[in-house]
């Protein structure tokens, strides 16, 4: 071979290999960012609060994956084709921050501390402080709606206090 040759053979092998590199480092962010990078969704211990079963039951429809959000603080269950999902994130409660100029915005006095439910992107949001933690809920599909996304929230509260003090 000659040493022109031999130069692009080596470039070329050179390229794929940063190429590789840059598309692994790029998924690697991408699981950071959504939390699969520490673990499955199956070890997340939101994704443990609630079985696909009632994650359907609260959206209206079969869910379809589980997978981490929120950089691993949170949980969606979704349904296929974008028609429904289902997100739980808890987070140190210094982090809470009503959206109190949100359009919709309520406060709910009875809910933890500082509670509120807001209609947000088509769906509901809820949240609330319990403890030494903030709690985000949020429901899109046929079945979200104000009172279920405050059930969910309630129930959420519930089973994350029983999965603490254990």
């Amino acid at each position: 071979m000659n040493p022109i040759s031999i130069l692009v053979i080596s470039l070329l092998f050179a390229c794929s290999g940063v190429y590789a590199q840059g598309k692994a480092a790029a998924e690697k962010e991408a699981r950071v960012l959504k939390g699969d990078d520490k673990g499955a969704a199956v070890t997340n211990p939101q994704c443990k609060l609630f079985s696909t079963a009632e994650a359907s039951h609260y959206i209206g429809a079969t869910v379809t994956t589980t997978e981490n959000a929120g950089m691993g603080f949170g949980c969606q269950w979704a349904v296929g084709g974008g028609n429904g999902a289902m997100m739980v994130s808890v987070v140190p409660a210094r982090y809470h921050e009503p959206p109190k100029l949100a359009q919709g915005f309520k406060k709910l006095p009875d809910v933890g501390v500082q509670g509120f439910v807001l209609p947000e992107m088509g769906g509901w949001g809820a949240g609330a402080i319990v403890g030494p933690h903030a709690i985000r809920v949020s429901l899109d599909g046929k079945g979200a709606s104000e009172s279920r996304v405050i059930e969910l929230l309630k129930e959420t509260m519930k089973r994350h206090s029983a999965s603490t003090s254990k």
